[in-house]
């Protein structure tokens, strides 16, 4: 007897699914009481997009590894992507981060009664909140650069996919202590 669902329609409603939930939850900063709602919105949702959106360059790394044909291509078109969304996600960052060093803000208040807790969690996500825009952008030029000669090229396909690998491990550093940020209410 035929399944009545292929293994692949499963697997994209399941990433469907998780796509959906994972949108939803800069959303409830609609519900807070903060006074830099849509900041946060944009933020969190141009973070949530560059996440998703990284897990499947890093997945498209695959088949560029492997010689895949058109998978350059498209590895090149979702970076490119990735490195749009990072530069957009940084801005509204930015635009968050002007509040949370107000005067009086959170920033003064985090200082005061938790400094080493500012130091590890602020200070630290933003810095290496800043590092994915410039590896994505070098293996983005890495891939125009050598698009038609990775088969003479030793060694610069090891070097995109190690420039994406690491984009996405601190793009998921930022996320997870942004999210950490966000729970803790302090901006």
């Amino acid at each position: 007897m035929k399944p009545m669902f292929s293994i692949r329609d499963l697997a994209v409603t399941q990433g469907i699914m998780a796509a959906l939930f994972f949108l939803l939850i800069p959303l409830f900063n609609l519900f807070g009481l903060s006074n830099h709602k849509l900041n946060s919105v944009l933020h969190g949702l141009g973070a949530t997009l560059t996440v998703l959106l990284s897990c499947y360059v890093l997945h498209a790394l695959y088949p560029f590894l492997r010689g895949k044909e058109g998978a350059e291509r498209k590895l090149e078109f979702l970076l490119w992507i990735v490195n749009i969304l990072t530069l957009l996600t940084i801005i509204f960052g930015n635009w968050i981060y002007m509040g949370y060093r107000a005067p009086d803000g959170a920033q003064q208040w985090f200082l005061y009664n938790a400094p080493l807790g500012h130091l590890v969690i602020m200070e630290f996500k933003e810095f290496a909140s800043l590092f994915p825009l410039p590896l994505g952008m070098a293996a983005s030029f890495l891939m125009w650069r050598f698009r038609n000669y990775f088969d003479k090229v030793h060694g610069v396909s090891s070097v995109i996919a190690l420039l994406v690998t690491l984009m996405w491990i601190f793009l998921l550093i930022g996320f997870v202590f942004g999210l950490g940020i966000s729970k803790l209410k302090i901006v």
